[in-house]
Protein backbone atom coordinates (compact mmCIF):
# COMPACT_ATOMS: atom_id res chain seq x y z
CA UNK A 1 0.00 0.00 0.00
CA UNK A 2 1.34 2.97 -0.94
CA UNK A 3 -1.20 6.14 -1.09
CA UNK A 4 -4.39 6.36 1.26
CA UNK A 5 -7.10 8.84 0.06
CA UNK A 6 -4.48 11.76 0.27
CA UNK A 7 -2.02 9.95 2.30
CA UNK A 8 1.50 8.94 1.13
CA UNK A 9 2.05 5.71 3.03
CA UNK A 10 5.84 5.92 4.51
CA UNK A 11 6.43 2.46 6.08
CA UNK A 12 4.60 0.59 8.52
CA UNK A 13 5.82 1.06 12.24
CA UNK A 14 3.43 -1.34 14.00
CA UNK A 15 0.58 -3.88 13.71
CA UNK A 16 -1.38 -6.16 16.56
CA UNK A 17 -5.26 -7.72 16.75
CA UNK A 18 -7.11 -4.30 15.58
CA UNK A 19 -5.40 -3.29 12.95
CA UNK A 20 -1.74 -1.68 11.47
CA UNK A 21 -0.36 1.51 12.05
CA UNK A 22 1.40 3.61 9.47
CA UNK A 23 4.15 6.43 9.03
CA UNK A 24 2.09 8.70 6.98
CA UNK A 25 2.43 12.44 5.17
CA UNK A 26 -0.24 14.53 3.68
CA UNK A 27 0.39 14.64 0.02
CA UNK A 28 -0.20 18.52 -0.19
CA UNK A 29 0.72 19.58 3.27
CA UNK A 30 3.57 17.23 3.60
CA UNK A 31 3.00 16.97 7.33
CA UNK A 32 4.06 14.19 9.15
CA UNK A 33 1.32 11.50 10.81
CA UNK A 34 -0.33 8.42 11.75
CA UNK A 35 -2.28 6.51 9.97
CA UNK A 36 -4.05 3.95 11.63
CA UNK A 37 -5.80 1.16 9.52
CA UNK A 38 -8.30 -1.47 10.55
CA UNK A 39 -7.38 -4.97 9.87
CA UNK A 40 -9.79 -5.98 6.65
CA UNK A 41 -11.03 -9.15 8.71
CA UNK A 42 -12.43 -6.63 11.39
CA UNK A 43 -13.39 -4.11 8.99
CA UNK A 44 -16.05 -6.99 7.44
CA UNK A 45 -17.22 -7.80 11.10
CA UNK A 46 -19.70 -5.12 11.81
CA UNK A 47 -18.85 -5.42 15.74
CA UNK A 48 -15.24 -4.63 14.19
CA UNK A 49 -16.06 -1.53 12.37
CA UNK A 50 -18.31 0.08 14.67
CA UNK A 51 -16.12 -0.14 17.68
CA UNK A 52 -13.62 1.38 15.23
CA UNK A 53 -15.65 4.07 13.76
CA UNK A 54 -16.75 5.03 17.88
CA UNK A 55 -13.03 5.43 18.21
CA UNK A 56 -12.73 7.71 15.82
CA UNK A 57 -15.97 9.65 16.48
CA UNK A 58 -14.70 10.28 20.35
CA UNK A 59 -10.93 10.93 19.68
CA UNK A 60 -12.37 13.36 16.94
CA UNK A 61 -14.54 15.37 19.63
CA UNK A 62 -11.68 14.86 22.41
CA UNK A 63 -9.61 17.99 21.77
CA UNK A 64 -7.14 18.49 25.17
CA UNK A 65 -3.41 19.58 24.55
CA UNK A 66 -2.77 16.77 26.37
CA UNK A 67 -4.63 13.98 24.74
CA UNK A 68 -3.54 12.78 21.12
CA UNK A 69 -4.48 14.39 18.68
CA UNK A 70 -7.38 12.90 15.92
CA UNK A 71 -6.34 14.82 12.42
CA UNK A 72 -9.58 13.11 10.29
CA UNK A 73 -11.00 9.90 9.44
CA UNK A 74 -10.56 8.23 6.00
CA UNK A 75 -12.22 5.82 4.14
CA UNK A 76 -10.48 4.79 0.65
CA UNK A 77 -9.29 1.82 -1.29
CA UNK A 78 -11.57 -0.48 1.04
CA UNK A 79 -9.73 0.73 4.18
CA UNK A 80 -10.98 2.90 6.97
CA UNK A 81 -8.47 4.80 8.69
CA UNK A 82 -7.67 6.93 11.39
CA UNK A 83 -5.10 9.92 11.00
CA UNK A 84 -3.51 10.89 14.59
CA UNK A 85 -1.05 13.10 15.25
CA UNK A 86 2.65 11.70 14.72
CA UNK A 87 4.48 11.91 18.32
CA UNK A 88 8.18 12.41 19.18
CA UNK A 89 9.18 11.09 22.30
CA UNK A 90 8.84 8.37 25.20
CA UNK A 91 6.24 6.62 26.99
CA UNK A 92 6.37 7.10 30.88
CA UNK A 93 7.43 3.56 31.00
CA UNK A 94 10.25 4.35 28.98
CA UNK A 95 11.46 7.09 30.99
CA UNK A 96 10.83 5.05 34.62
CA UNK A 97 13.26 2.33 32.88
CA UNK A 98 15.62 4.78 32.24
CA UNK A 99 15.74 7.59 34.75
CA UNK A 100 14.39 5.46 37.86
CA UNK A 101 12.37 7.64 40.10
CA UNK A 102 11.19 11.50 39.06
CA UNK A 103 11.90 14.52 40.80
CA UNK A 104 8.80 15.64 43.15
CA UNK A 105 8.44 18.82 40.79
CA UNK A 106 8.50 16.53 37.17
CA UNK A 107 6.20 14.11 38.84
CA UNK A 108 3.67 16.74 39.92
CA UNK A 109 3.87 18.39 36.60
CA UNK A 110 3.19 14.73 34.17
CA UNK A 111 0.57 14.19 36.70
CA UNK A 112 -1.11 17.05 36.78
CA UNK A 113 -1.11 17.16 33.05
CA UNK A 114 -3.04 13.44 32.94
CA UNK A 115 -5.40 14.89 35.49
CA UNK A 116 -6.14 17.54 32.83
CA UNK A 117 -6.73 15.27 30.33
CA UNK A 118 -8.94 13.22 32.40
CA UNK A 119 -10.76 15.77 33.67
CA UNK A 120 -11.81 16.71 29.91
CA UNK A 121 -12.62 13.46 29.38
CA UNK A 122 -14.76 12.70 32.05
CA UNK A 123 -17.07 16.18 31.65
CA UNK A 124 -17.50 14.67 27.94
CA UNK A 125 -21.36 13.61 26.90
CA UNK A 126 -21.59 10.81 27.28
CA UNK A 127 -17.89 10.86 29.73
CA UNK A 128 -15.51 8.60 28.28
CA UNK A 129 -13.42 6.51 30.90
CA UNK A 130 -10.04 5.46 30.26
CA UNK A 131 -10.28 2.11 32.14
CA UNK A 132 -6.48 1.68 31.16
CA UNK A 133 -4.35 4.51 32.58
CA UNK A 134 -0.65 3.12 33.06
CA UNK A 135 2.97 4.57 32.38
CA UNK A 136 3.06 3.20 28.88
CA UNK A 137 -0.24 5.01 28.18
CA UNK A 138 1.26 8.48 28.96
CA UNK A 139 3.74 9.68 26.31
CA UNK A 140 6.89 12.51 27.08
CA UNK A 141 7.20 14.05 23.67
CA UNK A 142 10.42 15.91 23.64
CA UNK A 143 9.67 19.11 24.50
CA UNK A 144 8.25 17.97 27.65
CA UNK A 145 4.58 17.83 26.85
CA UNK A 146 2.73 15.18 28.49
CA UNK A 147 -0.07 13.05 26.07
CA UNK A 148 -2.37 10.11 27.02
CA UNK A 149 -3.21 8.04 25.20
CA UNK A 150 -5.61 4.75 24.13
CA UNK A 151 -8.61 6.22 26.27
CA UNK A 152 -11.21 3.18 26.34
CA UNK A 153 -9.48 0.30 25.03
CA UNK A 154 -10.30 -1.85 28.02
CA UNK A 155 -14.17 -1.00 27.07
CA UNK A 156 -13.26 -1.83 23.49
CA UNK A 157 -12.57 -5.20 25.18
CA UNK A 158 -15.51 -5.45 27.52
CA UNK A 159 -18.18 -4.75 24.89
CA UNK A 160 -16.32 -7.61 22.24
CA UNK A 161 -16.39 -9.44 25.30
CA UNK A 162 -20.15 -8.92 26.05
CA UNK A 163 -20.48 -9.89 29.61
CA UNK A 164 -21.19 -8.29 32.66
CA UNK A 165 -19.50 -10.38 35.35
CA UNK A 166 -15.47 -10.17 34.06
CA UNK A 167 -13.67 -6.81 34.57
CA UNK A 168 -11.09 -5.65 31.84
CA UNK A 169 -7.66 -3.88 33.05
CA UNK A 170 -3.94 -4.04 33.08
CA UNK A 171 -3.51 -5.78 36.68
CA UNK A 172 -0.82 -3.74 37.74
CA UNK A 173 -2.93 -0.66 37.03
CA UNK A 174 -6.98 -1.62 38.34
CA UNK A 175 -8.90 -0.27 40.68
CA UNK A 176 -10.34 -2.60 43.05
CA UNK A 177 -14.09 -1.87 41.60
CA UNK A 178 -12.75 -3.47 38.39
CA UNK A 179 -11.25 -6.38 39.96
CA UNK A 180 -14.31 -6.82 41.70
CA UNK A 181 -16.28 -6.55 38.44
CA UNK A 182 -18.89 -3.85 39.72
CA UNK A 183 -20.11 -1.00 37.54
CA UNK A 184 -17.46 1.94 37.60
CA UNK A 185 -17.60 5.14 37.70
CA UNK A 186 -14.38 7.88 36.28
CA UNK A 187 -12.83 7.25 39.90
CA UNK A 188 -11.92 4.47 38.68
CA UNK A 189 -9.16 6.18 36.35
CA UNK A 190 -8.53 8.29 39.40
CA UNK A 191 -6.93 5.14 41.70
CA UNK A 192 -5.14 4.34 38.36
CA UNK A 193 -3.75 8.06 38.58
CA UNK A 194 -2.65 7.43 42.24
CA UNK A 195 -0.44 4.39 41.38
CA UNK A 196 1.50 6.34 38.77
CA UNK A 197 1.81 9.37 40.64
CA UNK A 198 2.61 6.96 43.57
CA UNK A 199 5.04 4.99 41.08
CA UNK A 200 7.10 8.33 39.70
CA UNK A 201 7.90 9.35 43.27
CA UNK A 202 9.16 6.04 44.51
CA UNK A 203 10.51 4.28 41.08
CA UNK A 204 8.20 1.42 41.83
CA UNK A 205 4.68 0.29 41.95
CA UNK A 206 2.52 0.65 45.37
CA UNK A 207 1.68 -3.11 44.77
CA UNK A 208 4.11 -5.66 43.02
CA UNK A 209 3.62 -9.66 42.90
CA UNK A 210 4.96 -12.19 41.02
CA UNK A 211 1.21 -13.97 41.51
CA UNK A 212 -1.34 -12.48 39.77
CA UNK A 213 -3.78 -13.67 42.34
CA UNK A 214 -1.27 -12.39 45.13
CA UNK A 215 -1.13 -8.93 43.27
CA UNK A 216 -5.41 -8.76 42.71
CA UNK A 217 -5.24 -9.61 46.79
CA UNK A 218 -3.05 -6.25 47.31
CA UNK A 219 -5.43 -4.12 45.19
CA UNK A 220 -8.07 -4.80 46.76
CA UNK A 221 -7.23 -5.41 50.07
CA UNK A 222 -3.74 -3.62 51.15
CA UNK A 223 -2.69 -0.45 52.23
CA UNK A 224 0.11 1.13 50.42
CA UNK A 225 3.68 1.24 51.67
CA UNK A 226 4.47 4.59 52.50
CA UNK A 227 6.79 6.54 50.62
CA UNK A 228 10.57 6.07 51.63
CA UNK A 229 12.01 8.45 53.87
CA UNK A 230 14.08 9.91 51.35
CA UNK A 231 11.69 10.82 49.07
CA UNK A 232 9.03 12.03 51.62
CA UNK A 233 11.33 14.76 53.04
CA UNK A 234 11.55 16.34 49.71
CA UNK A 235 8.25 16.44 48.72
CA UNK A 236 6.35 19.72 50.16
CA UNK A 237 3.06 19.29 52.46
CA UNK A 238 0.09 18.06 50.96
CA UNK A 239 1.24 16.30 48.13
CA UNK A 240 1.65 12.95 50.14
CA UNK A 241 -1.60 13.01 51.98
CA UNK A 242 -3.55 13.51 47.96
CA UNK A 243 -1.18 10.63 46.72
CA UNK A 244 -2.86 7.90 49.43
CA UNK A 245 -6.28 9.58 49.29
CA UNK A 246 -6.21 8.94 45.32
CA UNK A 247 -5.10 4.60 46.36
CA UNK A 248 -8.32 4.73 48.50
CA UNK A 249 -9.74 1.77 48.28
CA UNK A 250 -13.51 2.71 48.22
CA UNK A 251 -14.27 5.36 45.50
CA UNK A 252 -16.12 7.46 47.69
CA UNK A 253 -12.62 8.05 49.54
CA UNK A 254 -10.81 9.35 46.72
CA UNK A 255 -10.98 13.14 44.96
CA UNK A 256 -14.35 13.42 43.33
CA UNK A 257 -13.25 15.66 39.95
CA UNK A 258 -9.90 14.86 38.23
CA UNK A 259 -9.98 19.00 38.36
CA UNK A 260 -9.27 18.49 42.10
CA UNK A 261 -6.18 17.06 41.51
CA UNK A 262 -5.44 19.93 39.00
CA UNK A 263 -6.49 22.39 41.39
CA UNK A 264 -4.50 20.28 44.39
CA UNK A 265 -1.27 20.52 42.61
CA UNK A 266 -1.50 23.77 41.02
CA UNK A 267 0.41 25.55 43.89
CA UNK A 268 2.92 23.16 43.58
CA UNK A 269 3.66 23.64 40.09
CA UNK A 270 3.95 27.60 40.52
CA UNK A 271 6.65 26.67 42.60
CA UNK A 272 8.32 24.21 40.87
CA UNK A 273 11.30 24.66 38.58
CA UNK A 274 10.42 24.55 34.74
CA UNK A 275 10.78 20.42 33.72
CA UNK A 276 14.10 19.20 31.66
CA UNK A 277 13.66 19.13 28.06
CA UNK A 278 14.67 15.79 26.39
CA UNK A 279 15.37 18.02 23.30
CA UNK A 280 15.90 21.87 24.32
CA UNK A 281 14.74 24.48 21.81
CA UNK A 282 12.67 22.30 19.67
CA UNK A 283 9.20 22.73 20.55
CA UNK A 284 5.93 20.70 19.73
CA UNK A 285 3.13 22.11 16.96
CA UNK A 286 0.30 21.31 19.11
CA UNK A 287 1.85 23.23 22.13
CA UNK A 288 3.08 22.70 25.40
CA UNK A 289 1.25 21.12 28.31
CA UNK A 290 -1.67 22.75 30.11
CA UNK A 291 -2.39 20.76 33.39
CA UNK A 292 -5.23 23.73 34.63
CA UNK A 293 -7.71 23.71 32.03
CA UNK A 294 -10.60 23.40 33.96
CA UNK A 295 -13.75 20.87 33.32
CA UNK A 296 -16.79 21.80 31.85
CA UNK A 297 -18.28 19.87 34.80
CA UNK A 298 -19.34 23.12 37.57
CA UNK A 299 -18.64 22.27 41.20
CA UNK A 300 -17.25 23.84 44.20
CA UNK A 301 -13.91 23.06 44.61
CA UNK A 302 -12.69 22.42 48.26
CA UNK A 303 -9.64 23.95 49.07
CA UNK A 304 -6.21 22.03 48.14
CA UNK A 305 -2.82 22.10 50.28
CA UNK A 306 -0.71 25.14 50.48
CA UNK A 307 2.76 25.08 50.21
CA UNK A 308 4.89 25.84 53.06
CA UNK A 309 6.54 28.83 53.78
CA UNK A 310 9.72 29.42 51.47
CA UNK A 311 9.05 26.34 49.65
CA UNK A 312 10.70 23.95 52.39
CA UNK A 313 9.27 20.80 52.93
CA UNK A 314 6.42 21.24 56.26
CA UNK A 315 6.85 18.40 59.20
CA UNK A 316 5.07 15.35 59.07
CA UNK A 317 3.99 12.53 61.01
CA UNK A 318 5.77 8.91 60.04
CA UNK A 319 2.80 7.94 58.59
CA UNK A 320 1.06 9.43 55.85
CA UNK A 321 -2.04 8.26 56.66
CA UNK A 322 -2.75 9.85 59.97
CA UNK A 323 -1.38 13.24 57.77
CA UNK A 324 -4.31 11.98 55.45
CA UNK A 325 -6.69 11.91 58.38
CA UNK A 326 -5.96 14.93 60.08
CA UNK A 327 -6.26 16.89 56.73
CA UNK A 328 -10.03 15.57 56.08
CA UNK A 329 -11.34 16.06 59.04
CA UNK A 330 -10.61 19.78 58.36
CA UNK A 331 -11.97 19.55 54.82
CA UNK A 332 -15.64 18.67 53.85
CA UNK A 333 -16.09 15.77 52.57
CA UNK A 334 -17.98 15.22 48.83
CA UNK A 335 -21.44 12.67 48.74
CA UNK A 336 -20.93 9.52 46.71
CA UNK A 337 -22.79 10.79 43.68
CA UNK A 338 -22.05 6.82 42.09
CA UNK A 339 -23.05 3.84 43.29
CA UNK A 340 8.44 -5.34 41.53
CA UNK A 341 6.96 -7.50 39.18
CA UNK A 342 4.64 -5.21 36.16
CA UNK A 343 1.91 -7.13 34.77
CA UNK A 344 1.54 -5.54 31.12
CA UNK A 345 -1.26 -7.50 30.58
CA UNK A 346 -5.00 -7.25 29.84
CA UNK A 347 -6.42 -9.80 31.81
CA UNK A 348 -10.07 -10.73 32.06
CA UNK A 349 -10.87 -11.50 35.65
CA UNK A 350 -13.92 -13.53 37.09
CA UNK A 351 -16.21 -11.18 39.67
CA UNK A 352 -14.77 -11.11 42.93
CA UNK A 353 -16.75 -10.73 46.43
CA UNK A 354 -15.87 -7.22 47.43
CA UNK A 355 -14.06 -7.81 51.28
CA UNK A 356 -12.73 -10.98 50.94
CA UNK A 357 -9.52 -12.52 49.57
CA UNK A 358 -9.46 -13.17 45.70
CA UNK A 359 -10.72 -16.63 45.36
CA UNK A 360 -8.00 -19.60 43.54
CA UNK A 361 -10.80 -19.43 40.27
CA UNK A 362 -10.13 -16.05 39.75
CA UNK A 363 -6.60 -16.24 39.18
CA UNK A 364 -6.84 -19.24 37.79
CA UNK A 365 -9.52 -17.48 35.45
CA UNK A 366 -6.60 -15.01 34.36
CA UNK A 367 -6.12 -14.96 30.47
CA UNK A 368 -3.44 -13.31 29.25
CA UNK A 369 -4.11 -10.73 26.41
CA UNK A 370 -0.86 -9.59 25.30
CA UNK A 371 -1.86 -9.90 21.46
CA UNK A 372 -5.05 -7.78 21.99
CA UNK A 373 -2.96 -5.05 23.75
CA UNK A 374 -0.34 -4.82 20.87
CA UNK A 375 -3.47 -4.90 18.43
CA UNK A 376 -6.04 -1.93 20.20
CA UNK A 377 -2.54 -0.14 22.21
CA UNK A 378 0.67 1.37 21.12
CA UNK A 379 2.55 1.32 18.14
CA UNK A 380 6.22 2.64 17.97
CA UNK A 381 7.23 5.27 15.94
CA UNK A 382 10.74 6.89 14.84
CA UNK A 383 11.57 9.76 17.87
CA UNK A 384 13.73 12.74 16.68
CA UNK A 385 16.70 11.63 18.06
CA UNK A 386 16.03 8.57 15.49
CA UNK A 387 15.49 10.77 12.67
CA UNK A 388 19.17 12.40 13.03
CA UNK A 389 21.13 9.23 14.20
CA UNK A 390 19.32 6.41 12.45
CA UNK A 391 22.33 4.53 13.96
CA UNK A 392 20.95 5.53 17.43
CA UNK A 393 19.87 2.29 19.61
CA UNK A 394 18.51 4.23 22.65
CA UNK A 395 15.82 6.54 20.41
CA UNK A 396 12.61 7.44 22.37
CA UNK A 397 9.41 6.51 21.32
CA UNK A 398 6.45 7.52 20.01
CA UNK A 399 2.48 6.35 20.60
CA UNK A 400 -0.97 6.40 18.89
CA UNK A 401 -4.11 5.65 20.71
CA UNK A 402 -7.10 4.71 20.71
CA UNK A 403 -10.53 5.94 22.62
CA UNK A 404 -14.04 4.63 23.28
CA UNK A 405 -17.42 6.05 24.73
CA UNK A 406 -19.24 5.31 28.15
CA UNK A 407 -22.70 6.79 28.95
CA UNK A 408 -24.53 8.56 31.68
CA UNK A 409 -26.79 6.87 33.84
CA UNK A 410 -30.69 7.92 34.19
CA UNK A 411 -29.57 10.11 37.12
CA UNK A 412 -27.14 11.64 34.99
CA UNK A 413 -24.02 10.50 36.93
CA UNK A 414 -20.58 9.94 35.58
CA UNK A 415 -20.73 6.09 35.35
CA UNK A 416 -19.62 3.42 33.28
CA UNK A 417 -22.00 1.70 30.49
Amino acid sequence: MEQLGDYLVRRLVGEGGMGKVYEGEERLSKRRVALKVLHPELARSETGRKLFVNEMQILAHLEHPNVVRSLASIEANGQLAMVLEFLDGRTLRTVLGEEGRLPWAEAIRIVAAVASALSAAHGQEPPIIHRDLKPENIMILTDGTVKVMDFGIAKMLQAMNQTNTQSVGTLQYMSPEQIDARTIDHRADLYALGLVFYELLAGKPPFSSASPRQLLNLQCTAEPPPLEADVRSGLPKGVEQLVFQLLEKAPEDRPYFAQDVVDRLEPFQVAAPAPARTSPGRMSSHGATTPHQKSPTPRTIPEGPAPSDEGKPAARSSDPRSDRQSDEAKAPRRENAGAGARKDTIALVDQVDQGREVPMKVAVGIIVGLSLLAGLGAYLVRSTQAAEDPASTGAPTATATATATTKNTATGKVRGR
